[in-house]
């Protein structure tokens, strides 16, 4: 088989089959390549057999490679989000000032302060921590 009748098959069996995703692509492309030549119209060799199973399993990395690369690039940019969400977050912190008899509230922008009592803004602990600053005055 030439090699241009080889590219072209292995070319067409990958695009029906699509990337193999097993740890062991040569067996399955070996299957693949059998099964195929089961209705082929002439029979195939050893040789002709191994050259298109060799033919896809390279547009087989090929094709894992770039999807590595585009989920690593996926990835990277969901990180620097959540590193610039963070870093922009705000957080806050609910007392109650008996001087004043009401509720304060302090505020911090960007990495979360190291005392106890800090929550983002917004999350159910935040929601909690103010609810409860405003009643220990009314139990006490």
């Amino acid at each position: 088989m030439r090699d241009a009748t080889v590219t072209a098959v292995a070319g067409k069996l990958f695009k029906v089959c699509g990337p193999s995703w097993v740890e062991d692509s040569y067996m399955h492309w070996s299957a693949v390549v059998k099964a195929w030549a089961v209705g082929a119209t002439r029979s195939l060799h050893d040789e002709d057999r191994q050259a298109v199973i060799y033919a896809i399993q390279a547009l087989d990395e090929a094709e894992m490679e770039r999807r590595r690369v585009i989920e690593a690039e996926e990835d990277a940019a969901a990180e620097l989000a959540a590193i610039e969400e963070l870093q922009g977050a705000l957080w806050v912190r609910h007392s109650w000032d008996r001087g004043r008899d009401c509720l304060v509230t302090e505020r911090v922008t960007g990495r979360r302060p190291t005392e106890p009592g800090w929550y983002r803004q917004g999350s159910i602990d935040e929601i909690e921590a103010r609810e409860n600053a405003g009643q220990k005055e009314l139990f006490a």
